[in-house]
């Protein structure tokens, strides 16, 4: 297994694909925080762009309120490193459901997401998460536009 940076590839892409199981699990933010470079971070959504813990802990409580039942299907993750920094390339099929009342059922959704992260490798040698950009988010089947 090659590493660079004191990681392998397959030990980003396993935190690619934990950080969506942090997001399907609805976890406490605390351990969205886990995977998180607070330095320096800047996180870019189809309907807004925050560059602050706070930012992003009022995000992921919006989403935690509005979707349910969500699964992150990890399509690709390819890796590639830059000097210090990792970027990933990830597609991911993301499904949810969401009600809105007074609806007598609620609406499953499905979405294919392209995004470009940026990952650095912190001083005990975990990746965390500095930048993270959707470049795209395409319905999928009948699925109606997110935003």
């Amino acid at each position: 297994m090659t590493r660079q940076l004191g990681v392998s590839v397959r030990e980003l892409q396993q935190f690619v694909s934990d950080w969506y199981a942090t997001l399907d699990r609805h976890e406490p933010f605390e351990k969205i925080a886990d995977h998180l470079d607070e330095q320096q971070l800047r996180f870019v959504f189809p309907e807004v762009t925050v560059s602050t813990v706070a930012g992003l802990r009022d995000w992921y409580e919006g989403v935690v309120r509005r979707f349910f039942d969500e699964i992150h299907r990890v399509d690709v993750a390819d890796v590639d490193f830059e000097g210090d920094r990792v970027k990933i390339h990830v597609v991911v099929n993301w499904t949810t459901r969401v009600w809105d009342p007074p609806a007598a059922k609620s609406q499953i959704l499905s979405y294919d997401a392209d995004q470009s992260w940026e990952v650095v490798i912190d001083s005990s040698g975990r990746p965390r998460l500095r930048d993270y950009v959707v470049n795209g988010l395409a319905p999928v089947g009948d699925t109606p536009e997110l935003f």
